[in-house]
C-alpha cells in the first residue's frame, strides 16, 4: 500500500463514517447498473459456479468446510497467491459435484483449510480414492490458530489485517483487498485477543514495521485488545454494511475492475468463495440484506465510473432477492432516497381540456397522464409523499369548468399540501410542424424564484438526456401554476406534439416511462442526490 494512503487514512475513515452513516445517500447518482448473478441450489453449488467462472484450469484447489466460515474467510490471500479457487464441502466427505469440479480444473494439489473437526479424515480418503496424493492441511486448534497458520503460509509484507473471527461480515468485506494485496487475515475476538493471534502479531512486529488494518468498530474489535500494536488503522462504520462500504472505498486503488460483487450480510455460505474470485479480477465487494439495499451500499455503487459497472450478485433469490437486483438496475427505487419529500405531480390538462392537438389528432392530455402516473410510482418507491392533481381523465376543478378554475385547483392542491416540489407535465405545440425539442419553465414571479430556477436547470438537463430531443433550454414564464405555488415549481414541455416524429414518441408507452425516469432524476439532481 502506498504510504500516503496510510498517512491520510484516519481522515478518510472519519469522512466516510460521516457520509455513510446516513441511510439516505448524499450526492449519489441514481443507479442504472448492469447485473448478473452467480448462484447454485446449495452454497456448495454456488462455490462451484464461482470456480467455473473464474478458473478454466487450476493446479491447486483450496477446500474448506461449507458450514464453518472462519477457515474459508482467511483463504483469499492464499487463493490469490496460488491462483487457486476455493471449494466447499461438508465435514463428512467430499461432495460428488465438488470432486467433479476438482477434476475439471485439472488440479494437482488440494489444500485443506481447517482441522479434522472441519474436514474429517473421510475427506482425505475421498481425495486419495479419487487418485490424488495426500492433501496438504493447514489447520490449528481453532479458527484463530488456523488463520495464523494460513498467514504464515502466505507470508507478510509489512501489513496484516485483523478481523473478528466469531462473525463473518468484516472479514468477508476485506477479503478481496486481502487477496489482491496478498495481505494475511488474522482473527480475534471482540473483547480478548487470542494468544495465537497476539503471538503472531508480536513476531511480525519484531521483524520490522507492521501496519495492522483493523476491520470493524469497537463492538467487534475492542481498542483495549490492540495496545501492543505500534501502527493501527481502523475501517469501521455504523454496522456491517457501512463497514463494507468503507472497505470498498478504501480499496479502490487496488480493486480497479468495473465489476463489483454484491454479497449477503445476513448469511455467510454463498459468499464464502467470492473473495478469491473478486481478488483474481480486481473487483470490490459490497453487502446487502436479502430484501434491502442499505444506503451506504447504494452510495458507493452510485459513484461515477469511467464505464458502466457490472454488479455480480452472489447467491440465489433466497439469499439476495430480485428486489435488490431491480434497485441496482434502476427499475426500482430504494425507499430512503426521497423519504419525507412531498411532491405534487401535475399531468397537464384533462377532462374537457384536451390540451394541444397532435399532427394526427392525438391529445396532449392523454400523453401527460401516463408520464405522471409512472413518475408517481417512481417517487413513491423512493419514499416520497406524492399527490397527483389528477390520476384519470378529469379536471381537478370543482363545479363548472373554466381554465382559471382548473389552474386554481391545481395550485390550491399544492399549497394546501405544503408540498416541497411541484412538477407540471405538458406537450408543446406550434402551428409550424417543424419545431421540436424540450423546454423547462420556471417563474421569476414566484416567491421562491431562485430555487425554482435551480430546479428547472436540473430538470431540463435530465429530461433532455432521457428524450435526446433538441435542448430548448430553461425559460422564464409567468404561468399561473408556477408563479402562484409556494414551493419550487417547474413546467416541463417534454416535446412538440405538433411535430409528427415527436408526436409518435410522446404517445409511446416506453418513451413515457423514459420521460418519467428523466423527470425523477431531475428531482434527485435538484435535491443533491
Amino acid at each position: 500500500m502506498a504510504k500516503i494512503k496510510w498517512r491520510h487514512l484516519g481522515l478518510l475513515v472519519l469522512g466516510l463514517s460521516f457520509l455513510l452513516g446516513f441511510q439516505r445517500p448524499v450526492n449519489a447518482s441514481p443507479l442504472a447498473l448492469e447485473t448478473s448473478r452467480i448462484a447454485g441450489i446449495r452454497q456448495i453449488d454456488t462455490a462451484i459456479e464461482v470456480s467455473r467462472i473464474g478458473w478454466q484450469q487450476a493446479d491447486t484447489v483450496l477446500l474448506a468446510n461449507c458450514d464453518h466460515f472462519p477457515d474459508a474467510l482467511v483463504a483469499a490471500p492464499l487463493s490469490h497467491q496460488l491462483d487457486a479457487p476455493l471449494l466447499l464441502t461438508p465435514t463428512g466427505g467430499v461432495d460428488a459435484k465438488v470432486m467433479d469440479e476438482i477434476k475439471r480444473l485439472g488440479a494437482q494439489q488440494i489444500i485443506l483449510l481447517g482441522g479434522e473437526a472441519a474436514l474429517s479424515p473421510k475427506v482425505v480418503s475421498d481425495i486419495q480414492n479419487a487418485g490424488y496424493s495426500q492433501p496438504e492441511r493447514i489447520a490449528g486448534y481453532d479458527q484463530f490458530e488456523t488463520a495464523q497458520r494460513v498467514a504464515e503460509r502466505v507470508g507478510t509484507k509489512g501489513q496484516v489485517i485483523l478481523a473478528n473471527g466469531d462473525q463473518f461480515p468484516d472479514a468477508l468485506a476485506i477479503s478481496a483487498y486481502a487477496g489482491v494485496t496478498e495481505t494475511p487475515i488474522l482473527l480475534t475476538s471482540a473483547k480478548k485477543m487470542p494468544a495465537t493471534t497476539q503471538e503472531e502479531l508480536n513476531n511480525l512486529q519484531q521483524k520490522g514495521d507492521l501496519n495492522t488494518l483493523v476491520i470493524g468498530g469497537e463492538a467487534v474489535v475492542s481498542s483495549a485488545t490492540l495496545g501492543s500494536l505500534n501502527s493501527v488503522q481502523r475501517l469501521a462504520g455504523n454496522d456491517r454494511y457501512d463497514t463494507a462500504a468503507e472497505v470498498y472505498e478504501f480499496a479502490r486503488d487496488e480493486l480497479t475492475a468495473q465489476t463489483t460483487y454484491l454479497v449477503t450480510g445476513e448469511d455467510f455460505p454463498d459468499a464464502l468463495a467470492a473473495g478469491g474470485l473478486a481478488a483474481k479480477q480486481g473487483a470490490g465487494i459490497v453487502m446487502a440484506q436479502r430484501t434491502y439495499l442499505p444506503g451506504s451500499t447504494y452510495s458507493v455503487l452510485s459513484r461515477p465510473t469511467e464505464s458502466t459497472m457490472n454488479v455480480v450478485i452472489i447467491g440465489g433469490m433466497a439469499v439476495v432477492a430480485d428486489k435488490i437486483k431491480s434497485i441496482v438496475e434502476g427499475t426500482e427505487q430504494p425507499p430512503y432516497l426521497l423519504a419525507g419529500v412531498a411532491v405534487i405531480v401535475d399531468p397537464g390538462h384533462g377532462g374537457p381540456d384536451t390540451g394541444a392537438l397532435g399532427a394526427t389528432g392525438t391529445y396532449e392530455k392523454n400523453n401527460t397522464l401516463p408520464v405522471g402516473l409512472n413518475l408517481a410510482s417512481l417517487l413513491r418507491s423512493a419514499g416520497a409523499q406524492v399527490t397527483l392533481t389528477r390520476s384519470t381523465d378529469v379536471t381537478p376543478a370543482v363545479g363548472p369548468y373554466s381554465e382559471l378554475s382548473d389552474l386554481q385547483a391545481r395550485t390550491k392542491i399544492a399549497n394546501d399540501q405544503k408540498a416541497d416540489l411541484f412538477i407540471s407535465l405538458h406537450n408543446d405545440a406550434s402551428s409550424n410542424p417543424e419545431p421540436g425539442g424540450t423546454t423547462t419553465y420556471y417563474s421569476s414571479a414566484s416567491s421562491v424564484a431562485t430555487q425554482s430556477k435551480a430546479f428547472a436547470d436540473s430538470m431540463q438537463r435530465e429530461v433532455v438526456k432521457a428524450m435526446a430531443l433538441n435542448n430548448r433550454g430553461v425559460r422564464d414564464a409567468p404561468f399561473y401554476v408556477l408563479k402562484n405555488t409556494k414551493m419550487p415549481a417547474v413546467l416541463v414541455e417534454i416535446g412538440f406534439i405538433s411535430n409528427p416524429s415527436e408526436e409518435k414518441l410522446l404517445g409511446a408507452p416506453d418513451v413515457q416511462k423514459k420521460v418519467a425516469l428523466g423527470v425523477y432524476r431531475g428531482i434527485l439532481s435538484f435535491k443533491g442526490i
